[in-house]
């Protein structure tokens, strides 16, 4: 019943499938002249003798091998696995270069903290996309945003898929995750490719699940289970329960009625999954192929924040609710008291000018900087009242430690800006009950990425993650007391070349 019930809802919805492109699958090929493609190239490298802080988004011409970091300080002894990072890396082939950061292919970063050392090496995913590309020696399909003379027509989501955002471990594999499509198998060690996942395999589901929308932004519960969501183009939404090893528990689509098309996170209590819906909107005609995906979402700063909390035991709608009009790419966490009060964290934008921000940057426009979203703290009631408050103070890429996830958290580490305009230069604790923010600025010289916080078998806490040193054009990685930020990093361990500027990662002890 439940899966006759769930193909009856995708093929009333169309196609459950979030990126643009699948949404023409069957329009013709249509191409922006070929000069302002040239230009979007030309454009970066004229920039990038005047800015060299652009440096993080430049193209990567192949892997990078197996390496040893410098160290400055010594490596706690208890710090022992490995920290991935994954992120666009390749962003032109020929004259063409992408004109959105989330275009590029991905590329994940490897560290491996063993004895006090630390080893890297750095692949670019093997997707078919990236691998026929490889072969041909030029960019083959479309992106969201950049059009191209496109020798191959999308036949789905998967064909385009870029694996570029963030990483999951699930059993022995190393999950490489995209917004569109399917997850895509990696090995762990070697990085090789293994597959894209289908979800629906060995299920009752059989096919039917294949290619669907599995987001960048999965939630990993205390036992180990695995929750996530999909977003159509229709504003349908697939909601997915998995098991610590990746098997389906349950699956359902969900109408939820947005049209904004992008919803890049949610969250998660211990009884409840939490959709917000941002005040976005989108009218464009699927047979209009003209406009970049990302130049049609639009910011409404009418429409409120819709909330829908749905029961985890069965996906059922429990209640909505709306907030002020916003913007949100990431959350850290939420969590319930007794009363039934849920409160949780958000990076929160007055509109939706990042997502323009990070085109004008692929061109080398950096006249404004794009990180303008505050911490936010929210607050929805069982009589459907809501409450918020907004700090003063610049936050992106919030995270919490992983046995807090769904349950009450007293810290949200995250990014800030102090000084530079391209990208963030600090990094945070936020104290969510006293509303202290403790800080360490790298100064505006650092390019600052998402920061993780790990515990280790010796219940000892750490804050890791990556940063890049514009002026020597090297990248390290950090490793703080999670307890004792403001002190900056007990030690840094550098590369002898700069890694590009990514998105998100993950710990394996």
């Amino acid at each position: 019943m439940l899966r006759r019930d769930l193909l009856k809802g995708l093929m009333a919805a169309g196609s459950v499938c979030s990126l643009p492109l699948a949404a023409r699958l069957e329009t013709s090929r249509v191409s922006t002249n070929t000069p302002l493609l040239f230009n979007a190239k030309d454009q970066f490298n004229l920039a990038l003798k005047n800015e060299p802080g652009l440096i993080g988004l430049t193209n990567v011409a192949s892997d990078f091998s197996s390496q040893q970091l410098k160290l400055d300080g010594a490596l706690p002894k208890d710090l022992q696995g490995v920290f991935y990072r994954n992120g666009p890396a390749k962003h032109e082939r020929g004259d063409i270069r992408y004109q959105h950061l989330f275009e590029g292919d991905g590329m994940v970063q490897r560290f491996q903290f063993h004895n006090g050392q630390i080893h890297h090496v750095g692949r670019f995913i093997q997707t078919p996309k990236f691998v026929a590309e490889q072969q041909a020696k030029q960019f083959l399909y479309d992106g969201p945003e950049t059009k191209i003379n496109a020798t191959r027509a999308t036949r789905s989501a998967d064909s385009v898929n870029v694996a570029n955002t963030s990483l999951l471990p699930v059993g022995d594999d190393l999950w490489a995750l995209w917004e569109a499509g399917s997850a895509t198998a990696i090995d762990a060690y070697s990085l090789d490719f293994k597959r894209q996942v289908d979800l629906g395999a060995n299920t009752k589901y059989g096919n039917s699940l294949k290619g669907l929308p599995f987001s960048a932004h999965p939630k990993v519960d205390t036992n180990g289970d695995i929750w996530n969501f999909g977003l159509s183009h229709t504003g349908h939404t697939v909601l997915y329960h998995l098991s610590k090893t990746g098997q389906l528990k349950n699956v359902k689509l969900v109408d939820s009625g947005y049209t904004g098309k992008m919803l890049h996170d949610f969250l998660i209590t211990d009884k409840h999954v939490l959709l917000i819906l941002p005040s976005l909107t989108s009218k464009q005609s699927r047979g209009d192929n003209k406009a970049g995906f990302f130049s049609q979402i639009k910011f409404d700063a009418n429409l409120p924040m819709r909330v829908m909390v749905f029961k985890k035991a069965d996906f059922s709608l429990v209640k909505q609710y709306e907030l002020p009009p916003g913007f949100v790419f990431h959350f850290g966490n939420a969590w319930e008291d007794k009363t039934g009060v849920i409160r949780f964290d958000a990076s929160l934008y007055p509109n939706i000018e990042i997502l323009q921000d990070m085109s004008n940057m692929m061109v080398g426009d950096v006249s404004r900087g794009h990180t303008n979203s505050k911490m936010a703290l929210f607050e929805l009631h069982p009589n459907g009242k809501t409450s918020h408050q907004v700090f003063d103070i610049y936050s992106e890429f919030p995270k919490v430690f992983g046995h807090k996830q769904g349950l009450k958290n007293d810290k949200v580490f995250h990014l800030s800006t102090v000084e530079n305009t391209i990208w963030n230069d600090t990094v945070c604790a936020f104290d969510t009950d006293s509303g202290h923010s403790e800080q360490y600025s790298f100064g505006k010289n650092y390019h600052v990425e998402e920061h993780i916080p790990i515990t280790t078998n010796a219940n000892n806490t750490y804050l890791i993650g990556t940063a890049l040193h514009v002026p020597t054009k090297t990248s390290c990685i950090n490793v703080f007391d999670s307890n004792n930020i403001a002190q900056g990093p007990l030690v840094q361990a550098w590369l002898n070349h700069h890694l590009p500027l990514g998105f998100h990662g993950c710990f394996v002890a």
